[in-house]
């Protein structure tokens, strides 16, 4: 079997941690990107003594969208195999949309969008050379309709659809599959608390299903698959039981 290196941006989510394990206990080579160095550190040490696996970390942030050409290069330059991306960073901020002020929708935007679109941009020329890879975007069922509750955070996770559509036709003669997971309720710290959660699923079957997508070359997948009618549903709704609904 042969081996990827897979570069895993946003590495200290729940989901991403438990991808890299998957991933690091086949076999391939994981890169790390995050902000926090202890975490990057500890997810480390912890991946090389479970699975004796080949492991480094790079700080990365975001919305620092000067900093990205360099942690691109840094990420080739470490790179032992053919590379794949994963990209799993992102923020919700609490409360009704409406609430939040413009600076949050602005991070809410650059660290669920624009960081995503400038990272996929700097890899773009080493995945066209490479003419093989997967780029796995971790998109939300909150961007299929915009819903008063968070409209700013699903208008930035819909913005990543047509952006993906592009990008995969793009790479398509490449042998460069795009997958975006619309990934309903998962059990990890950005859902701890929220009020109306239900049926959420573990971030290790999150991560198996992402990985088996991105394999498969699906271009778009919900998880759980409950969430494919439950959003047909919601996206029927005619818009005067919508603006009635406290969701």
């Amino acid at each position: 079997m042969s081996h990827s290196t897979w570069i895993i941006a946003g590495a200290t989510s729940a989901i991403a941690l438990q991808f890299a394990q998957i991933t690091a206990k086949r076999g391939d080579q994981i890169i790390l990107l995050a902000r926090d160095q202890h975490k990057l550190t500890d997810i480390q040490n912890d991946l090389r003594i479970r699975y004796q696996c080949d492991v480094d970390y790079l700080l990365f942030d975001a919305e620092q969208f000067s900093t990205h050409a360099d942690v691109t290069k840094n990420c080739m330059t470490l790179s032992k195999h053919p590379i794949s991306l994963l990209l799993a960073f992102g923020v919700m901020n609490d409360g009704p949309a409406s609430n939040h002020t413009a600076e949050e929708a602005i991070h809410i935007t650059n660290a669920n969008y624009t960081g995503v679109v400038s990272l996929c941009f700097h890899f773009l020329p080493y995945f066209k050379q490479q003419k093989q890879g997967h780029i796995l975007v971790l998109g939300s069922v909150a961007g299929d309709r915009g819903r008063p509750s968070n409209f700013d955070y699903g208008a930035a996770k819909a913005a990543l659809i047509p952006f993906c559509e592009g990008l995969r036709a793009a790479l398509y003669a490449d042998n460069v599959s795009v997958t975006v997971m619309k990934l309903g309720y998962i059990d990890t710290p950005m859902s701890y608390g929220k009020p109306g959660i239900f049926l959420a699923a573990s971030p290790y079957d999150c991560a198996a299903a992402c990985l088996k997508a991105a394999e498969k070359n699906v271009t778009e997948k919900y998880f759980p698959w409950f969430w494919r009618w439950i959003m047909l549903i919601f996206k029927l709704l005619p818009r005067f039981v919508l603006y009635r609904l406290k969701v």
